[in-house]
């Protein structure tokens, strides 16, 4: 009987000592809110959740969660290839789950935020390094310029997609 409570006892003292830290102030990690505020007024702040194709994300803006799609970024047709470059890390897809999956991010929107399906459409910007995500893909040939779109950065796209 008198070990039954030793146990008790002991378990009581081991769970008071893990759980004291999350309670103190000085382990809580706080996000600042000016650590988040874009440098550029132009950009909103989010944070990739998914990916779910070679061009489009799940990303979370102020706690809601959308589907948005990189501007000025064709990734080509998607089908039987796209999901075997996918399986051995070789497509758009892939590029994006190593590079902005679980990211913070900033976004860049035209005047049209969203298509008619209701899909944002941005450019991505990585928040550390400020990596334009929508040119590199270009760049490092995951995609090639959207040429039959109007687009913002359209010429400068093309130009390094050659």
């Amino acid at each position: 009987m008198k070990t039954k409570w030793v146990y008790i006892l002991l378990s009581i003292i081991l769970l008071s000592v893990l759980a004291l830290p999350l309670l103190t102030s000085s382990y809580r990690v706080e996000v600042s809110a000016a650590e988040d505020v874009p440098k550029n007024p132009d950009y909103v702040f989010a944070v990739c959740q998914d990916v779910a194709d070679g061009n489009t994300i799940e990303v979370d803006i102020l706690g809601m969660k959308r589907k948005l799609r990189l501007i000025g970024v064709d990734v080509g047709r998607k089908g039987f290839f796209e999901g075997i470059k996918k399986m051995f890390g070789m497509g758009a897809a892939s590029y994006l789950e190593k590079t902005v999956k679980g990211k913070k991010l900033y976004l860049e929107f035209e005047d049209n935020w969203a298509d008619p399906s209701g899909i944002l459409r941005a450019y991505v910007h990585l928040k550390e390094g400020d990596t334009f995500i929508n040119l590199e893909m270009i760049k490092l040939g995951y995609a090639s310029a959207d040429r039959k779109s109007n687009y913002k950065y359209k010429k400068e796209f093309e130009k390094v997609g050659r």
